[in-house]
């Protein structure tokens, strides 16, 4: 069975982050090094780095994943934001290389004035460059979008195309996020929306490209193209699509992280342990 975790934030800093993280029992953690909204990251002390790592090993929460600022967006059009989105990454990755997180999730971005066949180029283009300059062992994950606006990813054929692009293949990957892909058209509320999923990832990208899972109800329609989570069961996937998620063999043997809001985090988490476990009973 995969691990439980969630993300969680880092304004208080490292040793609060990871004291929240063993209080809620998670197995596994995701969080950002920077102002979520902006490029601004602080130094890290050494005494935080120090307690974090130390704690993340002593009680096996892995994989630690870092999620990249939303202002990042390495399909971008306009010249300083493309540059923007290039140094960020590239500074994100050696900033997990500090804190030993084995993954950085990336958004692929938003074409904007441009079209959707310019910004694959340019996700892929901006990888390559950031790659080759790059001496961590870090793994960049392309995370699957709901659409919406001019979003990249809306699909997996448009991720596939990155992927092809991309020079370095061994550090590329995919984080599969079930409430972005349920409002992209892919439904993962049931067995056989499962399977057809599969069938057309592995059409694509492949599944072995697909290292974690965003755990996190959709509170809209399939297809709806709005990306709006939701808490585990309270939305449109609801708990029998995260029970048949968890007992699938594939799905089911991959890291879950939720990303949904701190007040009735802790209760997602025991929704899907529950049901790991009951999987795990039958």
């Amino acid at each position: 069975m995969g691990s439980i975790g969630a993300h969680m934030g880092i304004g208080r800093g490292l040793k609060n982050t990871a004291d929240q993280a063993l209080d809620l029992e998670l197995e596994c953690l995701q969080i950002f090094l920077r102002n979520p909204r902006g490029s601004k990251a602080r130094q890290l002390k050494d005494s935080e780095l120090s307690y974090f790592k130390s704690m993340m090993a002593a009680h096996s929460i892995s994989p630690l994943v870092v999620h990249v600022s939303y202002i990042c967006n390495p399909a971008a059009a306009d010249p300083h934001l493309y540059d923007l989105a290039g140094a960020i990454v590239a500074e994100d990755l050696m900033r997990c290389a500090q804190i030993g997180a084995d993954y950085l999730v990336l958004h692929p971005g938003s074409f904007t004035s441009s079209s959707a066949p310019q910004a694959i180029t340019r996700v892929a283009h901006l990888l390559n460059q950031v790659l080759k300059q790059d001496s961590s062992l870090v793994t960049i994950l392309l995370e699957t979008m709901s659409g919406q606006g001019t979003e990249v990813g809306r699909d997996f054929t448009e991720l596939h195309e990155i992927v092809e692009m991309v020079e370095l293949k061994d550090r590329i990957g995919i984080c599969y996020d079930t409430c972005h892909t349920y409002a992209a058209g892919y439904d993962c509320s049931n067995r056989a929306g499962l399977e057809q999923i599969l069938h057309d990832i592995d059409c694509s990208f492949g599944r072995e490209r697909i290292k974690l899972l965003h755990a996190n109800d959709c509170q809209t329609a399939l297809g709806s193209h709005r990306d709006r989570h939701a808490h585990v069961g309270q939305g449109f996937i609801g708990l029998d699509g995260f029970a048949e998620l968890l007992s699938h063999p594939f799905w089911g043997q991959l890291p879950m992280i939720v990303e949904t809001p701190l007040e009735g985090l802790q209760e997602d988490i025991i929704k899907l342990k529950r049901l790991r476990q009951q999987q795990w009973r039958g």
